[in-house]
């Protein structure tokens, strides 16, 4: 009797047992089935995703390379308005100081022309009067 309440417990275990394990094996068996196929899309995913990040590679080094060519074009305008604006400061500097020196040399010519018309009014009223005089 206690051989047979012995194998009857352990019937009693082992279904037990049984009963906890199989629903843990078939949870085991659609976790593997279902790894299985994220493996699949991954291995048919990641082809495509290294090729679109090799071209988004390519693209940025294109663009970065006209971003410099770009770069170096403005460097060379503004080197050019740099001396276009030298040059305009050379010739408004010219002006200024031409205009000054055309102002002082007009100055020169009309102070020289009252001088001339001063002694020409003098001659002309000493021959009226009748005096000559030699030019003093």
């Amino acid at each position: 009797m206690v051989i047979d309440l012995a194998v009857g417990v352990m019937a009693v275990a082992v279904v037990a047992l049984v009963a906890f394990l199989i629903p843990m094996f078939i949870q085991v068996r659609k976790t593997a089935e279902e790894t299985e196929r994220l493996l699949q899309r991954m291995n048919e995913d990641l082809p495509v995703l290294f090729r679109e990040a090799l071209q988004a590679a390519q693209s940025m080094n294109l663009v970065a390379t006209d971003m410099r060519e770009g770069v170096a074009g403005i460097r060379v305008l503004g080197e050019a308005m740099g001396e276009i604006g030298q040059a305009v400061n050379r010739v408004n500097g010219l002006v200024r100081g031409g205009t000054g020196a055309l102002a002082m040399n007009l100055s020169g010519l009309l102070a020289g022309f009252r001088a001339a018309y001063e002694v020409l009014k003098q001659r002309s009223q000493s021959h009226h009067q009748g005096g000559h005089t030699n030019g003093g």
